[in-house]
């Protein structure tokens, strides 16, 4: 009887161990989350950000610092490249970190 509870408590106790943390996977970020992190940060960062783009080709609009049709399209067309995509889903980062690495990829040396 002893050992059938000490078995029990042994399973429930392996059920519930989980081999890493949730966020140690790469999950799939989104637009919006871009947009809003992009709309957080000081007007600097948002035109290095836009100029990134711009010398990269995903941009053409002005380096005005500000979210509209042309920075979301840039971001699309940047998510949806070849280089984002086969270094994106290895990303085992926190959610919000993976957005940042996002926002931030073109100016990254570890993406080239």
């Amino acid at each position: 009887m002893k050992s059938r509870g000490f078995l029990a408590a042994a399973a429930i106790g392996a059920a519930s161990v989980s081999p890493a943390p949730s966020y140690a996977q790469s999950f799939h970020v989104t637009l919006t989350e871009v947009q809003a992190l992009f709309q957080s940060r000081d007007l600097g960062a948002r035109r290095m950000v836009q100029e990134s783009l711009k010398h990269a080709g995903y941009y053409n609009g002005a380096i005005d610092g500000a979210w509209g049709p042309g920075t979301a399209a840039a971001f699309r067309a940047l998510m949806a490249s070849d280089r984002y995509q086969r270094h994106a889903p290895t990303w085992t980062f926190a959610p919000e970190v993976q957005v940042s690495e996002t926002m931030f990829f073109l100016t990254s040396d570890a993406y080239m």
